[in-house]
């Protein structure tokens, strides 16, 4: 009984995290992000933008961070600012701390986190937190 238990918690420990956790850290890594570029907007006096390249499945920001987006994660964007290059620009951010606002959802299986972005103030918040 003793082997099983531990052969039971070397799978557990050895397999990549859940599902929830893994969209948990993804959620928490594209909220960085954006705060960065806000950051960099208000910083440089010049408009920043985090885009969305769909063919790379990635997450763009201009100060050139990068975060990918595993392939069985579902993202949904509200309210698209504008399109170039290939890339869909999801949130812009203005020198004053002000955005476009929009809505990313990120979805895995039956788990699901919003990354909301206030146009007005360029604050950010996830929900569920």
């Amino acid at each position: 009984m003793c082997i099983v238990a531990l052969v039971a918690s070397l799978a557990v420990s050895l397999t990549p995290g859940t599902g929830r956790a893994r969209l948990k850290a993804l959620t928490l890594e594209t909220a960085a992000l954006l705060r960065r570029e806000r950051l960099g907007a208000i910083f440089t006096g010049r408009a920043h933008q985090v885009s969305i390249d769909y063919a790379a499945r990635a997450l763009i920001g201009d100060g050139g961070d990068i975060v990918p987006i595993p392939s069985d994660v579902v993202v949904d964007v509200l309210a698209v600012d504008d399109s170039s290059f290939g890339r869909l620009s999801a949130i812009r951010f203005e020198p004053d701390g002000a955005s476009s606002g929009g809505v990313l959802k990120l979805s895995l299986q039956r788990a699901q986190y919003e990354v909301r972005v206030n146009w007005y103030t360029g604050a950010i918040a996830i929900f569920p937190e």
